[in-house]
C-alpha cells in the first residue's frame, strides 16, 4: 500500500489556507508524514509581453528581505494560531507560485500537495488561470485541491 511521506501545503494566508492546512495535518498524522507549509513571495507581474514572457516589477534586495521577514513572521503566527507542532516545516521562498510550488515539490521529494483553490472568476481568472489548476497540470505527485465553501467565498458582483 502506498503511503505519503512528505506533504506540502502552499499557503497565501487566505481563508482556504486554514482548511488546506487542517486537511494536510490529518493526512500527515494518518500517514506519519512530514508536513511542510510553504509561502511564496512573488514579484509583481506587469502583464504578458510578446511570446508569452511575463514582465514584472522586481523588488530591491532590501525590500525583498523585508517581505520575506514579514512573511516568515506571518507564517510562524499562523502555525502558532493553528497549534502546529514544531515538527512542521515552515518555508518562505521567492518566485512565481505557478512554477515554484512544483519545483519545490520535486526538489524536496513531496508525495502530495494540498492546495487551496481561490475560485477567481471574471477576466483575471480567465487570463491568469488558477495556481491550483496550473500546479495540478504540471505536478509529478498527487494533488488534493481544497475549495472554499460557498458560505466562506468572497462575494462577487455582476454588472
Amino acid at each position: 500500500m502506498f503511503t505519503y511521506k512528505n506533504i506540502l501545503v502552499p499557503v497565501d494566508f487566505s481563508p482556504v489556507s486554514h482548511r488546506s492546512i487542517n486537511r494536510a495535518q490529518e493526512l500527515a498524522a494518518h500517514y506519519q508524514a512530514q508536513l511542510t507549509i510553504l509561502h511564496i513571495i512573488e514579484d509583481i507581474p506587469l502583464g504578458v509581453a510578446a511570446f508569452g514572457d511575463v514582465g514584472a516589477v522586481y523588488m530591491s534586495p532590501d525590500t525583498q528581505g523585508m517581505l520575506k521577514e514579514a512573511a516568515e513572521k506571518q507564517l510562524t503566527e499562523l502555525a502558532q494560531q493553528m497549534q502546529l507542532g514544531s515538527e512542521v516545516k515552515l518555508k518562505v521562498i521567492d518566485g512565481y507560485a505557478n512554477t515554484s510550488i512544483n519545483a519545490y515539490a520535486e526538489e524536496h521529494h513531496i508525495d502530495l500537495i494540498v492546495i487551496g483553490h481561490s475560485a477567481k472568476s471574471g477576466f483575471l481568472g480567465l487570463l491568469m488561470g488558477s495556481t491550483a489548476e496550473t500546479v495540478t497540470k504540471h505536478a509529478k505527485c498527487d494533488v488534493l485541491i481544497m475549495r472554499i465553501p460557498k458560505e466562506e467565498a468572497p462575494a462577487t458582483t455582476s454588472n
